[in-house]
């Protein structure tokens, strides 16, 4: 799905305390442990690029993909701030991960803060897998997270509420989850309620994110009807994977 542009208007602003840069060294050592060190990675689903940029200071080129516009602008903007070393090894284009096609090869595909869980059919995470094969020479490797079915089942999602605030604006995010155990989703309907700092005018929108969790043989099967080989599955952030573990974290190897 591609997110509204109020969504990404304050979407780092949601994530500001998200610490990416540990979160890109977890996905350097896990790549360095089969064998990435270095070279070009693509990154589907990049966001406000902030992985993309964390893992493009440690040495890495990066290319981003992003279905939002609003989003990649914000990654475009990024992407100026940061010291020319980083920014020439940044960039970033449109496309949907199940559908976008370069003329690249890369080392590497990553998909990062639960992609793989928008992919809310076998078709659609298929499709985002044969993306990353596409991309791929034989070896190289696919590394994504997703929402993971037994901690999602133990503790289901419950009703939350996210506050933030920045110097011109106050945000209250409420995430309202229901269950439909039949499709392994979660519909997470949002409503969002900004107050403007000067007016103190309120403006409310309301978003709805379908979300996918996944169970290891599913993922298995359909990485290996892909053409990978996997080679590992860990708790997001490093070890091992347990039933608790709301996020889960597989690497495979094109075959």
């Amino acid at each position: 799905m591609s997110f509204s542009k109020r969504y990404s208007q304050y979407y780092d602003l949601f994530y500001h305390e998200k610490n990416y840069k540990a979160e890109a060294a977890f996905v350097t050592d896990l790549l360095g442990r089969y064998g990435i060190v270095s070279g070009h990675l693509m990154d589907l689903g990049c966001g406000t690029g902030r992985h993309a940029a964390e893992l493009a200071a440690t040495g890495f080129s990066v290319s981003g993909v992003d279905m939002s516009f609003d989003m990649l602008a914000r990654a475009d903007a990024r992407r100026t701030s940061l010291p020319g070393t980083v920014a020439k090894r940044l960039k970033f284009q449109q496309g949907d991960a199940r559908t976008v096609r370069t003329e690249e090869t890369y080392d590497a595909v990553v998909s990062l803060f639960h992609v793989a869980s928008y992919q809310t059919t076998n078709a659609d995470f298929m499709a985002m897998c044969h993306t990353a094969a596409t991309h791929l020479p034989r070896s190289g490797l696919f590394l994504f997270d997703c929402w993971y079915g037994p901690a999602v089942l133990a503790d289901p999602p419950k009703v939350r509420v996210k506050r933030a605030t920045s110097d011109e604006t106050a945000v209250i995010r409420i995430a309202e989850p229901l269950m439909r155990p039949h499709d392994n989703t979660v519909t997470v309907n949002y409503t969002i309620m900004m107050t403007d700092g000067k007016t103190q005018s309120v403006e409310t929108v309301l978003e709805t994110h379908v979300m996918r969790y996944m169970f290891k043989p599913e993922v298995e099967l359909m990485l290996d009807l892909s053409g990978f080989e996997v080679l590992d599955s860990v708790r997001w952030m490093g070890g091992e994977l347990s039933a608790a573990d709301l996020s889960a974290t597989f690497v495979a190897r094109k075959r």
